[in-house]
């Protein structure tokens, strides 16, 4: 068997190769049985056409697949591309493929020879530290029922200084009612009730943070109460504990990650997720005229 080791995360990884010959039908023929260890095929169901490899790409990717082709085709003759492949066992796969097109005197295609390798590993760091990258920004951080949270900076508009809250029939528990802000009717939640919390008593530094969140693709103003507002802060996404991977005694599906920085631990809220999607419909619109 063909393999190369690589150096992943102090880890070694192996990486499965397989040399082909592929034709314009789909079809290919590989060199050795690496093939089998690859995508669970063996040699002798490609040789014999039962199975083609480019039937084993994902549907979303063939389009792509086919673009990068077709760009070698007017250059040197030479592609890399790299897509999704779905093994015997069911199991989808990154694999980066190199080739060189071979044509005749004519120009037409005789076959592409190459290597294909499965890079699943590769993909699923590079995804982690995108991942990582998004989740790095400004934080506001704020307090409830003491405990330490923050939410992304760019989803809050304006800090308020708690005001009349005007309830709202039939809305769900969590929402405390509306309030009209310079004209605007916003909805008021509690992310007490959402994060499983008990109910405290208002002091006067409780405080509604108004967040743009998104709502059928459309981005609407809810007002969140908290206890108070702390600072902003500056939070690397490597620092950022995903949410999943805690054992925490609240709506986990509400929570992004806890933060490790300089004052303490952070609790990341989904604000999305936090305030829902709230519904105050043209009853509330009345009330506040």
């Amino acid at each position: 068997m063909q393999e190369q080791a690589v150096a992943a995360r102090g880890e070694t990884t192996r990486v499965r190769i397989a040399a082909f010959k592929g034709y314009k039908d789909g079809s290919a023929d590989f060199m050795g049985d690496q093939i089998e260890s690859l995508l669970g095929y063996p040699r002798k169901d490609f040789d014999s056409r039962t199975v083609k490899l480019t039937d084993l790409f994902l549907e979303e990717d063939r389009e792509h697949a086919k673009k990068v082709f077709v760009q070698a085709l007017k250059g040197d003759k030479t592609y890399m591309r790299e897509l999704r492949v779905r093994t015997k066992a069911g199991e989808v796969i990154w694999v980066r493929e190199w080739g060189q097109i071979v044509c005749d005197e004519n120009g037409r295609i005789e076959f592409s020879t190459g290597i294909i390798m499965d890079i699943s590993a590769e993909k699923r760091q590079e995804l982690l530290l995108l991942h990582c990258e998004r989740k790095t920004g400004k934080y506001l951080t704020f307090s409830i029922a003491g405990e330490d949270y923050g939410i992304s900076i760019l989803k809050v508009k304006e800090i308020i200084e708690l005001m009349p809250i005007t309830p709202v029939p039939e809305a769900p528990p969590y929402v405390k009612g509306i309030i009209n802000l310079r004209g605007k009717i916003i909805p008021v939640a509690d992310p007490r009730i959402r994060l499983g919390i008990r109910g405290g008593e208002y002091t006067d530094r409780t405080c509604i943070i108004v967040v743009e969140t998104t709502k059928n693709g459309t981005n609407v103003l809810t007002g969140m109460v908290v206890d108070s507002v702390s600072e902003v802060l500056h939070i690397r996404g490597a620092d950022i504990e995903d949410g999943h991977e805690l054992k925490l005694q609240l709506n986990s599906h509400c929570i992004l990650g806890m933060a490790k920085v300089e004052s303490g631990l952070k609790i990341i809220l989904d604000v999305d997720r936090v305030l829902g999607e709230i519904e105050i419909g043209e009853a509330a619109t009345v009330r506040l005229r």
